[in-house]
């Protein structure tokens, strides 16, 4: 019997009881799935990917971890991979089932996608959308959306300080990946109005939209 078929099955009302005594809530499926529909707290960072390394940059060893996960083996898979890189506190899990969820009583929050086209169009009518890119400063040194600002998803916690809670914002990256977890983790941490560009920088290129290359000077 593998560590991972050992993990407790636990409903949606355990898990939240558990959040509330501190274990956090991981939510392993993909970036959109992951938007339309999640327990509010959660923090994404899909299987999809370097799914461990983010995990081991972002979340702390002793911290107790709930697995959300679409299937048995997402959850097998998951925890093998978290006890790779020493995320080896994985107390249960929870399959995701917005149904299952909503009979338990809870509200499943959701976060609202956008893509590059639509934003843009957006943004010529009402440009005090605040857009955040999350990327890696090599990343936005090569260009980045006009008026952005930059919070790299590894300074989250000390550039937070930087975003305008009181403005509707967009989290952008390279393709949504790590938007998504940037986004997840700030609604942990605020109120704020924040959606997510899934197509994210690449998106807005491909489509020849403007950009700006900050002075190196």
């Amino acid at each position: 019997m593998t560590e991972a078929s050992k993990l407790r099955l636990l409903t949606a009302t355990q898990a939240v009881h558990e959040q509330e005594e501190g274990a956090l809530l991981l939510d392993t499926r993909p970036p959109e799935r992951f938007a339309t529909c999640h327990i509010r707290g959660a923090v994404q960072i899909t299987l999809a990917g370097s799914f461990a390394g983010w995990a081991a940059l972002l979340i702390k060893p002793i911290q107790k971890l709930i697995l959300v996960a679409e299937s048995i083996p997402d959850v097998q898979e998951a925890h093998t991979r978290l006890t790779r890189v020493g995320l080896g506190r994985v107390i249960g899990y929870i399959l995701a089932d917005e149904n299952e969820w909503q009979k338990e009583g809870l509200d499943p929050a959701s976060i609202s996608i956008q893509r590059c086209a639509e934003v843009h169009q957006a943004l010529q009518s009402d440009p005090s959308l605040q857009l955040i890119d999350v990327r890696s400063r090599a990343e936005w040194l090569k260009g980045h959306l006009p008026g952005a600002i930059f919070v790299p998803l590894l300074d989250l916690d000390s550039a937070v300080q930087s975003i305008d809670m009181s403005k509707p914002s967009l989290v952008y990256c390279r393709q949504g990946y790590r938007a998504t977890t940037a986004t997840s983790i700030l609604l942990r941490q605020s109120s704020g109005n924040f959606a997510i560009l899934i197509d994210g920088f690449e998106g807005w290129s491909a489509l020849g939209l403007p950009l700006e290359v900050p002075s190196t000077k």
